[in-house]
């Protein structure tokens, strides 16, 4: 497994993903917009995600300002033929001074989200992109990450547990409806 920053090489893999009805985001289905921005100009949809700032669009239809973040897209070194397996991403608040804050805007559940396809799921890949992301994060110099899961997910448990991850508390955040989740904070510092 390795992380890759979205790229040329491996967009018709993603592109696959997209078509065969996989979402990089979990509250909502971006794959036909998606699809539709890499048809009109790959270059800038990469170019998008690789920059970051700009506008994003909630699961309500409301619009927020991105926050500064790194997407890696996780790839089987292993497969060859099948490259894609998912996408992790690290996001964070600054300071007046450009410096990342572990808070965190109410819209934002965590500073790390991820998501495997389905039939990459069970083979360590989400395990490896955690950790991996970990090692990037440290050098922002924030102390710890939040990050959280579904309660019933017992497989993000087990991976974010297996990264470090403390449990910190069980909560529901109504903006993204009435399951309960539950928060955990993995230390970066020593």
């Amino acid at each position: 497994m390795s992380l890759h920053a979205p790229g040329r090489d491996v967009l018709p893999a993603y592109v696959r993903a997209l078509e065969a009805g996989w979402s990089p985001n979990t509250m909502r289905d971006v794959a036909p917009e998606q699809l539709a921005e890499i048809a009109a100009d790959p270059d800038a949809f990469l170019s998008g995600l690789n920059r970051g700032g700009g506008k994003i669009r909630l699961h309500d239809g409301s619009e927020v300002d991105r926050l500064p973040g790194i997407i890696r897209w996780v790839i089987a070194a292993d497969q060859p033929e099948r490259p894609f397996v998912g996408s992790i991403n690290l996001r964070w608040q600054e300071d007046e001074a450009g410096r990342p804050v572990t808070e965190l805007p109410a819209h934002v559940l965590g500073h790390i989200g991820y998501t495997i396809l389905p039939s990459h799921a069970g083979r360590g890949y989400a395990s490896a992109a955690l950790a991996a992301v970990l090692a990037e994060a440290r050098p922002l110099g924030l102390p710890f990450v939040k990050i959280t899961c579904d309660a019933d997910n017992l497989a993000s448990r087990r991976i974010i547990e297996k990264n470090g991850g403390r449990f910190v508390e069980s909560f529901v955040a109504p903006f993204y409806g009435p399951g309960e989740r539950l928060m955990y904070r993995i230390d970066l510092q020593s």
